[in-house]
């Protein structure tokens, strides 16, 4: 028989199977057929059963269903209460009674933290995603681990270890997390071994991770690892787009013997640069392939740029596209060369047709006329299609503040097909908004006192649009089309009171010239005596070019002193009384500032020439450069912006006069001027009464590094400023200063900001009028003289 033993087992197992699983198969199909007659809740303390119950799709009447039942336990887990989930399934009066045994998760008592001694309780409480009352869930507990690792990570704990800890005592628990912080780790060193192509400190521009230094406040040496793989990452593209295409780059991190300092490599293997072996361009027919290569960056013989075959490839594009082939294609491929590090690129072109403009339409403008638009576009139909110029056309549209600055897709330009397949018509399509804005701001100012400051301004006014209803008026459907440029400013204050109104055609006849006129009143309460003037000015300019514009201005002004103290200079008592001036300037501008209130970057350049007469028969000759530079930017703060500024003027009587009048005159000190002296602190005396009277030339300049400290908010800045008000350009009598301030932006009141400078006299002369803090709160006009 063998194994009788095996034999009988086997047997019995059978029969098992069989009748036991037709026994529960009978079984289960009863039971489906049998009605519920009652559900139970047991185990519960404090969630009600009426709660539980509320989570329960079976009733009491239903037939049971064990799918419905395992759906009703899910539901009851899903209500985070509970630990564990039974059903009990027992005869009842004719059918069944259900049971759900829950067993309830003990309440979080308290949450204890052991060993934190860097870290406030309150501050690790914050990360952590239960707390004190909650329900005790396992899972929170563990994560919480890992977000007070996260935590003390980016303290510079390094090496902090975290052990939690669950006390269960009669439904309550009691959660502690006992912490070894060990040393806060800093990078004290940060260098770079291999690289023999750039330098150390060309590298470390290319990287986020910064070692701790000065301020300690702002850089901290904090290690992230996260930034640290990203700037291997950046060093490797560095490498890369610029020809070493095998670079390899490893990162390797030391400690000191306490494991407080850390020590940061970055090994480079740089091995060969890569350059170019042969360039070939296929299908050109339009250009010769010596004009397509003397336009590209990458050169035969030259090293291989990545990216450089793109723009290559997008410089091709242009070409073709400025003269017409707007639909060519450039594809691009590459090959190595076994042998040595060097790359064959092949440039495929399909030049498709040239294509010409048939028609210019313009949509979407329902305001803004169609010639106001079109003075605007550099291309005319019947001319070839010119990619090149209708992008330059998108740009100019989008700077005329005609359309709605605050939708990114206001102005666009595209083709549609023409009536021949050589022809297309040029589709302008803008998106109107309102170009009215109105502005109320003011301030305080040692300058100016205290002002108020109420402006509107349109930039697409149009006079003879009038409203056909009020309703026009108030939404901004009227006045509006023309492209004029109206500007009303109402400025009142204690010391000084300014209104003008001006209108200003940018081209007339839809020409380069444009031309405006204004009208004004100013009066200044100065140290001896109160300054007014009233005039109209016009104006005839020309934009030569995209960032240069010449003008010239004729004027003609009242002006009037009065309230001349007893003590005044014999100088100023002279000219009590009106006076009639008619003059002109002449003025050349250049600039290129990427931002009109806060510029990064670019130059403002501007020269005059004025001269007048009647009354007041003067010569002046000005010049002012302001230069910026972003020197360095942190992304999370900001960029910190350098900015040079000189000024130069000089003023002359002519027609027999022997001398300026005091209105006329420089004075310098001051915001805009040499901070650390008194506004009009600093100028000639009179022999007499020793009270400044003025001088015939000014001479200033300045440095400023002004740094984020709250981006968007608040700004810090260090500033040296020299110059001088005297009656030669000698450098002689110079006065210098050097200070530090704040600048408090407002953005939720359009350009208001606050400025707040001190500065410390390092160069004065014993008649100048210090001051140790200057101050200007307010928008347009804050720092006005």
């Amino acid at each position: 028989m063998g194994h009788p033993k095996r034999w009988c087992l086997a047997l019995c197992c059978l029969f098992v199977f069989c009748y036991g699983g037709e026994g529960h198969l009978l079984a289960q199909t009863t039971e489906k057929s049998r009605t519920i007659r009652k559900i139970d809740i047991k185990g519960n303390k404090r969630v009600g059963t009426a709660a539980i119950k509320g989570a329960v799709r079976l009733k009491e009447g239903d037939v049971y269903n064990p799918e419905t039942v395992s759906l009703d336990v899910s539901s009851i887990w899903a209500m985070g209460y509970f630990d564990n989930v039974e059903v009990v399934l027992e005869d009842y009066e004719d059918g069944l009674k259900l049971t759900f045994l829950v067993a309830e998760r003990p309440i979080i008592k308290a949450i204890i933290f052991e060993g934190n001694d860097a870290l406030s309780k309150g501050k690790l409480e914050e990360v952590l995603e239960l707390k004190e009352g909650d329900y005790l869930k396992y899972y929170l507990v563990k994560l919480a681990e890992e977000k007070i690792k996260e935590l003390y990570s980016k303290k510079g704990f390094q090496f902090v270890d975290i052990r939690s800890d669950v006390k269960r005592l009669d439904g309550e628990a009691e959660v502690v997390y006992r912490i070894t912080e060990g040393p806060r780790a800093t990078i004290e060193g940060i260098k770079f071994s291999g690289n023999t192509s750039f330098s150390s400190r060309k590298l470390l521009k290319q990287i986020k991770t910064r070692k701790r230094r000065f301020p300690k406040l702002l850089f901290k040496g904090i290690f992230d690892s996260d930034k640290f793989e990203g700037d291997k990452e950046k060093l490797q593209e560095f490498y890369i787009n610029r020809g070493w295409l095998d670079i390899k780059i490893d990162g390797q991190l030391t400690y000191s013997p306490d494991r407080s300092d850390i020590y940061i490599t970055f090994v480079m293997e740089e091995g060969e640069r890569y350059h170019v072996s042969e360039i070939t361009v296929k299908g050109n027919k339009l250009f010769t392939t010596h004009e397509l290569l003397w336009a590209m960056k990458l050169q035969k013989g030259g090293p291989f740029l990545p990216p450089g075959m793109e723009e290559d490839a997008r410089q091709i594009r242009t070409l073709y596209g400025e003269q017409g082939y707007i639909t060519a294609m450039v594809g691009t491929k590459r090959s190595f060369n076994v042998l040595e590090a060097t790359v064959n690129i092949f440039y495929e072109i399909e030049e498709g047709q040239r294509v010409f403009i048939e028609e210019v339409k313009i949509t979407g403008n329902e305001k803004t006329k169609d010639n106001v638009i079109r003075r605007d576009l550099s291309f005319l139909p019947g001319e070839r299609f010119d990619s090149v110029r209708i992008h330059d056309s998108k740009e100019r549209l989008e700077g005329t503040g005609y359309f709605d600055a605050q939708n990114p897709a206001a102005v666009g330009i595209y083709n549609e097909a023409g009536s021949r397949p050589d022809l297309a018509n040029a589709v302008v399509e803008v998106k109107e908004g309102r170009t009215g804005l109105l502005r109320f701001g003011g301030g305080f100012g040692l300058n100016s006192g205290l002002f108020g400051d109420i402006s509107y301004t349109d930039r697409n006014f149009n006079a003879f649009d009038t409203p056909k209803s009020l309703h026009d008026f108030i939404t901004g459907d009227a006045f509006r089309g023309a492209g004029h440029i109206l500007n009303i400013r109402l400025s009142p204050g204690m010391k000084r009171n300014e209104a003008t109104v001006s209108l200003t055609n940018p081209a007339i006849f839809d020409s380069p010239y444009s031309a405006g006129g204004s009208l004004f009143f100013f009066t200044r309460k100065r140290e001896d005596y109160t300054e007014e003037r009233r005039g109209t000015r016009f104006s005839l300019g020309r934009m030569i070019t995209k960032n240069i514009s010449l003008s010239l201005s004729p004027e003609f002004q009242d002006i009037l002193i009065k309230e001349v103290h007893s003590d005044a200079p014999q100088a100023v008592k002279d000219l009590k009384g009106s006076m009639t001036e008619l003059g002109a300037e002449l003025k050349a501008v250049r600039d290129t500032r990427d931002n009109l209130i806060f510029p990064t970057k670019g130059s403002m350049v501007e020269s005059s020439i004025e001269g007048s007469g009647l009354d007041v028969d003067i010569v002046r000759f000005g010049i002012s450069v302001t230069k910026y530079k972003t020197i360095f930017e942190f992304p999370r703060w900001g960029k910190h912006v350098l900015s040079f500024r000189g000024t130069m003027g000089v003023v002359r009587p002519h027609s027999g006069k022997k001398e300026v009048p005091v209105f006329e005159r420089y004075f310098a000190g001051g915001t805009g001027s040499i901070r650390g002296f008194d506004f009009r602190g600093v100028a000639p005396v009179d022999s007499k009464t020793k009270e400044q009277i003025g001088g015939d030339t000014l001479l200033l300049a300045g440095v400023e590094e002004t740094f984020p400290i709250i981006k968007r908010f608040l700004s810090g800045a260090f500033f040296v400023d020299v110059g001088k008000a005297d009656n030669n350009l000698g450098l002689g009598k110079m006065r210098a200063s050097i200070g530090t301030g704040l600048r408090i932006t407002l953005p939720f009141l359009g350009r208001m900001s606050i400025g707040l400078d001190f500065g410390i006299p390092i160069m004065k002369q014993s008649e100048d009028n210090t001051k140790l803090m200057s101050i200007n709160i307010g928008g347009a006009g804050a720092g006005a003289y």
